[in-house]
């Protein structure tokens, strides 16, 4: 029987965890945490989506998304707007503190994502990133 750390699926979470610690550490003196930055980046690339959109764009549940854009909210991140296209719904913009923000960590981010791939090397790299797409078209649900 294989050792519960052995495993692959074990070994991409404890990964992942690991990783995503760290890069709290860069977003935690802004009041963020990894899924809001990931949100705020999103919506600054996708500038006019909706919330269900995000979701969609985060594949993430609609409810999880609402309470991730209302501390966004608050935080003054982003703005909720008015859809032009339609009087019924609301948009999401970035807000000039959003703004600020992102240029601030993103050259961070972009450091953190470069030493991983320093380390790993351009071969190993693109290979990795092969894989992890197809392992999460294994597990697509």
């Amino acid at each position: 029987m294989t050792k519960i750390d052995n495993t692959l699926g074990y070994m991409i979470c404890r990964t992942a965890r690991k990783v995503h610690r760290h890069m709290e550490k860069i977003f935690s003196p802004y009041g963020l945490t990894l899924e809001q930055w990931v949100a705020l980046k999103v919506i600054s690339e996708n500038p006019g989506c909706s919330q269900k959109e995000l979701a969609a764009l985060l594949d993430k549940d609609q409810n999880t998304v609402k309470a991730m854009v209302d501390r966004l909210l608050q935080k003054e991140y982003v703005q909720r707007m008015v859809n032009p296209n339609d009087r019924r719904a609301f948009i999401l913009e970035i807000a000039p503190l959003g703004e600020k923000t992102i240029v601030e960590l993103s050259a961070q981010d972009e450091q953190e994502n470069r030493i991983l791939e320093t380390g790993l090397g351009p071969e190993q790299t693109a290979q990795l990133r092969m894989l992890l797409q197809a392992a999460e078209k294994l597990v697509q649900e």
